[in-house]
């Protein structure tokens, strides 16, 4: 899989991240996924994918630690929480963990499409 054009999508509930899938596919970006923060960690690390989308409230790890984690090590590519708040403590907890930008759920797909094609465009050497 080519990682300058791979998107990671974090997310623990099935019907979310099959939708996202679904979305990225059809704008032509390989796509890998993971049900929880620990796997999500092991494929940033592992795949180095360009762009991670990271839900933050999952199981066996959260997404705040999985970031946090990635970032300790020195993860520099970018990371966008998934997350159904936007603004509040939720959000700013995601970004002060490590996040780069929020993307709000439900992600409508032409927001998902800029910030996707603004990251693989750039060649995520952020």
């Amino acid at each position: 899989m080519e990682a300058s054009r791979a998107v990671l999508v974090a997310e623990d509930n099935e019907d979310i991240r099959e939708l996202v899938v679904h979305q990225l596919r059809r704008m032509g970006v390989n796509v890998l996924q993971a049900n929880n923060g620990r796997v999500a960690v092991e494929l940033a690390l592992s795949e180095q994918p360009a762009l991670i989308l990271m839900d933050m409230d999952m199981p066996v790890m959260t997404g705040f630690d999985a970031v946090k984690q990635l970032r300790s090590i020195g993860y520099v590519k970018p990371i966008y929480a998934l997350t159904g708040h936007r603004d509040g403590p939720e959000a700013d907890r995601a970004l002060a963990s490590g996040c780069d930008a929020l993307l709000s759920k439900p992600i409508h797909s032409d927001v998902l499409w800029n910030r996707v094609n603004d990251v693989l465009s750039r060649g995520a050497t952020a």
